[in-house]
């Protein structure tokens, strides 16, 4: 069962959707969502999704009262993952070790010739592959390799096949551990912005107007802790984890001072 939902990439001239056609989206994950419970519940074991995009972490947050008697956590292979599991069960939930997700690392066989690969690199030769993206997790480049989070089902032939990236040959194992310290590197910054509407801190993070940050916030493409809100006007509060696709995500940690010009400057901390 894959949980996929069509969007369309920053920067290009999107499809537009109707409301119709959204609303059908949100239904039919509201509907797999649910048979997933009903099959823990049956079973009486724990029952997995695949790997959920922050639009369906969305409305599986708002799905608490369709869901009574199911508990329901998410993991995505560490700390800080930005595209999870959802695990549904009766009674405790399960450790994080019992999900089905194997980590991965993709090393360059020669790295004195390799190419400097980026997570686009990566994820395009896993979807070269005919892998689903739902299959996939987070992806996270760091010096001595691409570390993938992936279905268990799926690891031996990720790991069998990828093989090349771009024009760099790869070497794909199962890895032992992940980096020493935190897996995510998180590195300070300030921004100087009108006020803590979101619309406010989103256009200030990634360089746009107000108006054109509305714009992604209206598309969905803006995530605040998981849930998509409708509208730019919502504050963004402390220690708040804020998604915009295409762009990266930050920490909101705290507001630092005003400027002579009365606005605010507040401390984030990026996710790289």
């Amino acid at each position: 069962m894959t949980f996929k939902i069509a969007a369309a990439p920053i920067g290009r001239s999107p499809q537009k959707k109707t409301e119709n056609n959204v609303n059908g989206d949100k239904e039919l994950i509201r509907k797999r969502v649910s048979e997933l419970a009903r099959r823990a519940e049956k079973s009486g074991r724990a029952v997995y999704s695949p790997f959920l995009a922050l639009n369906e972490q969305d409305i599986l947050s708002r799905m608490g009262a369709e869901l009574i008697g199911i508990g329901h956590s998410v993991f995505g292979g560490a700390d800080g993952c930005e595209r999870v599991i959802a695990a549904f069960y009766e009674g405790e939930a399960p450790a994080h070790a019992d999900y089905p997700i194997k980590c991965l690392i993709a090393e360059p066989v020669n790295r004195k010739f390799a190419e400097k690969l980026t997570h686009r690199d990566i994820l395009g030769a896993v979807m070269a592959l005919g892998i689903e993206r739902s299959a996939v997790g987070d992806i996270v480049v760091r010096e001595d390799g691409a570390y993938l989070f992936v279905l268990e089902k799926l690891a031996d032939y990720i790991k069998d096949n990828l093989t090349e990236a771009k024009h760099t040959r790869l070497k794909t194992a199962e890895a032992d551990s992940l980096p020493e310290g935190a897996f995510y590197k998180l590195s300070p910054a300030e921004l100087t912005v009108a006020s803590e509407r979101l619309d406010c801190i989103v256009a200030a993070f990634c360089k746009l107007s107000r108006g054109d940050a509305s714009e992604l916030i209206s598309k969905g493409l803006v995530s605040i802790n998981g849930e998509q809100p409708e509208t730019g006007s919502k504050p963004v509060s402390e220690d708040s984890i804020v998604s915009v696709r295409g762009y990266g995500r930050f920490i909101l940690r705290e507001q630092a001072r005003r400027t002579r010009k009365d606005r605010l400057v507040v401390r984030i901390k990026k996710y790289e």
